[in-house]
């Protein structure tokens, strides 16, 4: 098989199609791909969220199994069947669930295909996820994994370590991001508005930005509002704290947005305080509009970040120094401005979907113009 005669074939797996990161970019990366002349399915583990709506304009099938958590084993079965249905040259597959289901199904349940090979695994990494069940089911399952793909170096260095990799196997693509035409003048809004987006979990820690928003001082928390763009499990406990502060008239809880640009642009900062991230998109969306960024100093945000340059970075879990350094920057309107510019430029530079997509390409052609594989472990013992 050579790419000269033969169409290549992938078939995305992802655990779902809600919105989010990673099937923000596993789409952009489908509907790139098919651009470069791939046929591409995408199959969800568990529903067709409105992610599926832009593949399915662009003519990719999807196919949602309708599954539920990581211990729902039907999706073993289901998946077993979809590919066999569907024979592909390459499962590409995002996120832990859907790596450990897609590598199992393709070892155990694919038939072989007419040159006598299963399809090649490549498993998505999108976060240096260091919780022990997902680390020994890595590790467990490793051998059925014929390359990873990593979102960034760090992610890559470090579920290399976790896993016991070889971290030649191990391939770093960080995301993309649409940059708009010429620089813009960052936003500068009164009231101020810091502004948190992503799901209300315990990686995002939705509680030590509402515990360093109370630590503001008084006369210039009175002069700003927090407004969590998102969802998730910590929502309940979090309405109820800002009840007991009596903050509910600084700090907004808004649920999921379809027009998170639009208050990037009303906004004054946006306030990432994740205990772990792997290269999150919306740090580079921030980046790319203009919006100067207070973060985390963890896993992907310091490839992204140089901090006091393109944005600032502080320790993780420590809400008092949080609530310091969203103060300075709320006090140093200038300084804001030439941090949102040169954050641009770098989003700019090199962070761009083309780039992205075009790596994705060229790494899945050169595994599959390789010699087929040995299932044999590619690890360090």
């Amino acid at each position: 098989m050579t790419e000269n005669t033969v169409t290549p074939s992938v078939t995305f797996c992802i655990t779902e199609l809600d919105i989010g990161g990673a099937e923000k970019a596993m789409v952009r990366i489908a509907i790139g791909l098919q651009d470069n002349g791939w046929r591409v399915r995408v199959i969800s583990l568990r529903n067709a969220g409105a992610m599926a709506d832009p593949l399915r304009a662009a003519g990719i099938p999807v196919k949602a199994l309708g599954c539920g958590s990581f211990a729902d084993i039907r999706m073993l079965w289901r998946l077993g069947a979809e590919l066999r249905r569907n024979p592909t040259h390459l499962v590409q597959c995002f996120l832990h669930q859907a790596n450990i289901y897609g590598r199992l199904a393709t070892r155990f349940l694919c038939h072989r295909g007419d040159d006598g090979h299963r399809p090649l695994v490549v498993s998505g990494i999108r976060v240096a996820d260091r919780r022990r069940w997902v680390i020994l089911t890595d590790r467990w399952t490793r051998s059925y994994s014929d390359h990873y793909v990593a979102v960034s170096e760090h992610v890559a260095d470090t579920h290399a370590e976790l896993c016991r990799l070889n971290r030649d196997d191990v391939t770093s693509i960080p995301n993309g991001v649409d940059v708009p035409d010429g620089l813009i003048d960052a936003p500068n809004p009164v009231p101020h508005t810091l502004l948190s987006v992503g799901r209300l979990t315990t990686q995002k820690a939705p509680l030590d930005l509402l515990e360093a928003f109370r630590l503001l001082p008084d006369e210039l928390r009175c002069q700003c509002r927090l407004n969590f763009v998102g969802d998730g499990p910590l929502a309940f406990s979090l309405q109820k704290v800002i009840d007991r502060l009596q903050l509910n008239d600084r700090v907004l809880l808004s649920g999921h947005s379809h027009k998170v640009l639009q208050l990037m642009r009303e906004s004054t900062v946006l306030v990432l305080p994740s205990r772990w991230e792997g290269m999150p998109n919306v740090v580079l969306e921030a980046m790319a509009n203009a919006l100067p960024v207070v973060a985390t100093s963890i896993d992907g945000n310091r490839e992204l970040i140089d901090d006091g340059t393109t944005g600032w970075l502080v320790p993780a879990a420590n809400p008092a120094a949080l609530a310091e350094r969203i103060a300075s920057a709320l006090g140093d309107p200038e300084g804001r401005r030439s941090i949102a510019r040169q954050a641009q430029a770098k989003a700019s530079q090199h962070f761009s979907w083309p780039s992205a997509i075009e790596r994705y390409d060229q790494l899945l052609r050169d595994l599959l113009a390789k010699e087929p594989p040995d299932h044999a472990a590619k690890t360090q013992i």
